[in-house]
């Protein structure tokens, strides 16, 4: 009987013991779960952002309407966005419409003509050429998917031209064409030329100045002149902005900008003019209108001091076809790029640290500094704050230095700023310096 009693009670211990055992786990395991699970980190890698401001642009320029008066069809002579010399053929005038398609094909036969002119010669005449030609087909096939990239389609023309030679010259160093293969196509295109019954053209238009020649125009060429673009204020660019383009002479043709160096005006509010102290050198970006990256240079700033606005004149000096037509766009103007250990704003944090340091007796005292700037990082299974110097917080992201200077390092107070590729906490509760982690 006493033995059955001691068996009951050890049987009841033991299940005691496995019940507390098992809850026991189980709350471990939550906890375990919301204190470390829960931690969220990112990896502290350097790289580049940019601080940029959205704005509306006006672009002026030196532009001049071409519309001459003129019977019959008109037929392009330069490409869309071409430079252009003062006297240069611009268009030519023909009585029929198959008289400008058989100009068209005629000009295009010489043009190949000229680029297997050189195929059709021995090999000795450029062989010597050859260790550079497949350097040059790579470069050619890049401004071919450059110009597709940009949507300069009135350049891929020329570059396709270029390209398709370069391999052809490849085929015939190769060996798999001969130049007398070349010499029989140069042949027969000649006939086909000869073969072409064109009328000659009526007329030319040519080009009353030189600059940039672009087929589109918005009426608004003249609406501000070069010589007061720099003293724009804040309420003619209002007005600006409210215009739309203007009628066009019914036989106009296209327009010259006259130089490639042009102005873009925007409209700044005064938080933002706080990012332009001591800013010359800008970049922008017209998302709609170009994929072009421009280079720019602050050269007027006229503030209305009842409004706060600030009209902020850009000059420019790249041009192409697709900025010719520019006129009121959307801007990005960028400012600053700063380049450093990104980290997300959620992971700083501001602590009290104390530090040691020696007295001018030589004695080790005890301080502690207020608000250190830093982050937790995870570094052999444990929680780590570091100080951080960070230049400028960007799009969500505090750029952090590596290298820092002698004053920064003597206001260092943890045993190191932030290293490449550390573990950076950006979420979780109940932080604080050597916390074990998993």
């Amino acid at each position: 009987m006493k033995n059955r009693k001691l068996y009951a009670a050890a049987v009841i211990t033991i299940s005691l013991l496995v019940l507390l055992s098992v809850a026991f786990s189980a709350v471990n395991r939550r906890a375990d779960s919301f204190t470390n699970n829960s931690l969220v980190t990112e990896e502290a890698l350097y790289g580049e952002v940019v601080d940029s401001i959205q704005t509306q642009g006006f672009a002026v320029r030196e532009e001049s309407l071409i519309s001459p008066n003129y019977t019959g069809v008109l037929n392009y002579r330069v490409a869309n966005g071409a430079r252009v010399s003062k006297g240069g053929v611009i268009a030519d005038i023909f009585q029929s419409e198959s008289d400008a398609a058989a100009q068209n094909m005629a000009d295009r036969i010489e043009r190949e003509i000229q680029s297997l002119s050189a195929l059709s010669r021995p090999l000795d005449a450029y062989v010597s050429a050859s260790a550079a030609l497949g350097e040059q087909i790579y470069e050619e096939l890049g401004s071919v998917v450059l110009d597709v990239q940009r949507g300069d389609f009135s350049s891929v023309a020329n570059t396709k031209e270029a390209l398709l030679l370069s391999l052809s010259r490849k085929q015939v160093l190769s060996g798999q064409e001969s130049h007398e293969d070349y010499a029989q196509r140069v042949k027969e295109l000649r006939a086909e030329k000869e073969s072409l019954t064109t009328d000659q053209a009526t007329n030319s238009i040519k080009a009353p100045v030189s600059g940039c020649f672009v087929t589109f125009a918005d009426g608004l060429e003249k609406t501000v002149s070069i010589d007061e673009v720099k003293k724009l204020t804040p309420e003619k660019l209002e007005k600006l902005f409210a215009l739309e383009g203007r009628d066009l002479p019914e036989q106009y043709i296209g327009k010259i900008c006259e130089d490639f160096k042009w102005y873009m005006a925007c409209l700044f509010d005064e938080d933002s003019m706080g990012k332009f102290d001591g800013v010359e050198d800008v970049t922008l970006d017209i998302p709609y209108a170009s994929t072009a990256t421009i280079p720019a240079r602050v050269v007027a700033k006229n503030r209305d001091v009842d409004t706060g606005k600030t009209a902020v004149v850009f000059e420019c000096t790249y041009m192409d076809a697709d900025l010719a037509a520019v006129r009121n766009e959307n801007v990005q103007v960028n400012v600053r790029t700063y380049s450093g250990v990104l980290v997300n704003e959620k992971a700083l944090r501001f602590l009290d640290i104390e530090y040691e340091e020696k007295d001018k007796d030589g004695n080790t005292v005890t301080k502690v500094k207020e608000n250190v700037k830093g982050v937790y990082v995870v570094y052999g299974g444990r929680l780590e704050f570091v100080q951080v110097f960070s230049e400028k917080d960007v799009n969500g992201y505090a750029v952090c230095k590596l290298e820092l200077s002698e004053d920064e390092q003597e206001n260092l107070v943890t045993d190191h700023t932030i290293r490449m590729y550390d573990q950076v906490v950006v979420g979780g509760v109940d932080l604080y310096d050597g916390k074990i982690v998993r």
